[in-house]
């Protein structure tokens, strides 16, 4: 039996699937297992983002064998996400309900910068911690992220579309090396690098560290080859291993000390990567670190355990830098949660989850009235949804965004389509929840409501409040009127009962 500080994170990268379990106390973690699969998913991608049958089959096997070893673990004990090549893939949904299945967990998507910023936590968190300014190298199957940070604080994040698997597949597909395609590979990079370069040499930095497990690869054939005498990457080894590599004609030829079997088809693909990367930024030297991703993962969830989320900081940012009306927000998501708390037991299957969602729908409603008061709820449902918010995937920006898109005027289904059955019907009741918070706070003042009374059986929900206040109050009378009506087209009736 697994204690109920075990943890675990997974990392669906389009090179290798990664698993770490660890345990936590205090914030401190002990690694307990690592399991690590090359499943190579960017390898089965085409142009138009379909998943080869053979390569999606592996996958799912994979994330099987992590779902036996993290079976007894609680779902907010275990952390999945997916990067570049689940974000390419075309009608991923079909693709993650399945991966889900066999994981035996959920799922998320995560943006670029998200994977960047996790990336560096991982790396921060395996450091000494000093005064001194860190880039951060990822070269990942599909994607390279590049962090400047102090500390565990990112400054300056950037995922560009280059990786080892990407690399080999756009330039070596067939195997064979020459010149002139290695040529165009290390144009290719630069050509990516130029749009960042400036911005980041002009910022700058103290150290550069390297973390995946291309980086260390390369790393670990210098050092065995004796190219250095010193520890990480330094750019004479780079250059000289470029050249090794163009003695060759064939990817399979090359036969390198320190290089495995699994890592060889795409290290080629990611020593050029890792070139292009020196060359643009003029870095002479590149420590090598034992963090990623997963490790960010693992952190992320502590700090979520000891009530210090980050999403909830990208929120207040997002709702401060739209000027959204805090006071306001705060009536809102009061009486936001007098209903849910009477609701959560007969429509929410993961209470936690969902009360993170209204919470943060209540702080973000408004948001789009600093653009325009017409729509305003498209408006800030299109920003929650496109937003750079640290700590959320792509997934959960999209259910907040469907809560505030739906808080007043009809309610749509489509507007939920990307979601689960079951999520669906989350949200949908979710929306509910903040729409009629937003009737009553029509008035937009600091003003006491009575006991509101909400119950639901089957398909009827239930509002019971006091008959005078009604009476004193004949317009919410009519917004409740006209929300039954909207209500309707969902299957659902809204009566409200006066009491004494």
């Amino acid at each position: 039996m697994l204690s109920k500080n075990t943890i675990a994170a997974i990392d669906l990268g389009s090179n290798s699937f990664h698993m770490v379990v660890a345990e936590e106390n205090q914030g401190q973690l002990v690694i307990l297992d690592r399991i690590r699969e090359m499943v190579r998913l960017a390898e089965g991608l085409n142009d138009e983002g379909e998943l080869d049958a053979a390569i999606e089959q592996r996958a799912l096997d994979t994330l099987s064998r992590f779902g036996q070893r993290i079976r007894s673990l609680n779902s907010h004990c275990v952390n999945a996400v997916g990067t570049n090549s689940l974000r390419r893939i075309n009608n991923s949904d079909e693709f993650l309900f399945q991966a889900e299945q066999a994981l035996g967990f959920p799922i998320e998507i995560i943006s670029g910068i998200e994977e960047a910023r996790l990336v560096y936590q991982g790396v921060a968190h395996t450091l000494e911690q000093d005064h001194q300014s860190k880039l951060v190298v990822d070269i990942g199957g599909g994607s390279t992220e590049l962090i400047i940070g102090e500390g565990y604080t990112p400054q300056l994040l950037k995922s560009l579309e280059m990786g080892c698997v990407m690399m080999t597949q756009k330039f070596f597909a067939d195997g064979k090396i020459k010149s002139k395609r290695l040529q165009a590979a290390r144009i290719f990079v630069l050509q990516r690098m130029k749009a960042i370069h400036y911005t980041y040499n002009k910022l700058g930095w103290d150290s550069v560290i390297g973390s995946s497990g291309s980086i260390k690869s390369i790393a670990s054939v210098i050092r065995e080859m004796g190219l250095q005498e010193r520890d990480g990457i330094d750019r004479k080894s780079i250059t000289k291993l470029i050249a090794l590599c163009s003695e060759h004609k064939k990817i399979k030829k090359i036969d390198f000390a320190g290089l495995s079997e699994k890592r060889k088809p795409v290290f080629l693909g990611g020593l050029i990567v890792l070139a292009g990367v020196f060359e643009a930024l003029r870095i002479d030297h590149i420590h090598v670190s034992q963090g990623a991703l997963r490790e960010g993962l693992l952190y992320d969830m502590v700090g979520r355990r000891q009530n210090n989320d980050i999403r909830n900081k990208s929120v207040q940012s997002l709702a401060n830098r739209f000027h959204a009306d805090q006071q306001h927000a705060r009536r809102i998501e009061q009486t936001a949660f007098d209903f849910f708390q009477q609701l959560k037991d007969d429509c929410f299957d993961d209470t936690q989850n969902s009360s993170n969602l209204i919470r943060w729908a209540c702080e973000l409603h408004e948001i789009g009235r600093n653009i325009s008061h017409s729509f305003y709820q498209k408006h800030a449902a299109y920003i929650i949804e496109n937003a750079d918010l640290a700590g959320f995937s792509r997934q959960e920006q999209y259910r907040v965004a469907a809560i505030v898109r739906s808080q007043r005027g009809r309610i749509v289904r489509e507007y939920f389509k990307k979601t689960h059955q079951v999520q669906q019907e989350n949200l949908i009741y979710l929306s509910i929840i903040l729409r009629l918070s937003v009737i009553f706070h029509r008035s937009r003042v600091e003003n006491t409501l009575p006991a509101i009374h909400l119950s639901i059986s089957e398909n009827k929900l239930t509002l019971s409040l006091p008959d005078s206040w009604l009476n004193e109050h004949p317009l919410t009378i009519n917004d409740l009127e006209q929300e039954a009506d909207y209500l309707q087209v969902l299957g659902l009736t809204l009566k409200t009962e006066r009491r004494v």
